[in-house]
């Protein structure tokens, strides 16, 4: 049986190695905040099905690698929000229940699927020249 002191110990080794394994991505699922991130840097988007990591408010080129800065409009305009989202080029990019989509997706149109001909409720507000990526993860509507 370990004295107290070694078991303290090994508890903490067991913990540090924990933290030290894979750290959650932008776009990964998650239930709460520190799902996302130990540091209080990432958050949780719940609103999102099986949770979104994320960083929230996002100016351009900020993102982690891997993630865009996004743009949300609302309505009012005003009310327009910014998230760090998950790059993707190919739909099996996304985890399941999320769709690769760029800004011209109809299915990011404010009137979708009634009104094809309404603006874009998303935007990449990135500035970084010679940027190629114009998709990210986004949960797909046909599929909720």
């Amino acid at each position: 049986m370990l004295a107290p002191s070694s078991r303290l110990l090994a508890s903490a080794c067991l913990a540090l190695a924990a933290l030290a394994g894979c750290a959650p991505a932008i776009g990964d699922s998650c239930e709460s905040s520190v799902d996302c991130s130990v540091n209080g840097d990432r958050i949780c988007d719940t609103a999102q099905p099986r949770g979104y990591c994320t960083v929230s408010g996002c100016e351009p080129d900020t993102c982690p690698d891997g993630a865009l800065c996004v743009e949300w409009r609302g309505t009012p305009d005003r009310t327009a929000v910014r998230f760090c989202m998950k790059k993707c080029g190919i739909d099996s990019g996304c985890r399941d229940g999320y769709s690769c989509m760029g800004t011209e997706d109809p299915r990011l149109l404010e009137g979708y699927p009634d009104d094809l001909e309404s603006e874009p409720i998303a935007q990449i507000v990135d500035l970084r020249e010679g940027r190629t990526e114009k998709s990210f993860c986004v949960a797909d509507p046909d599929a909720i």
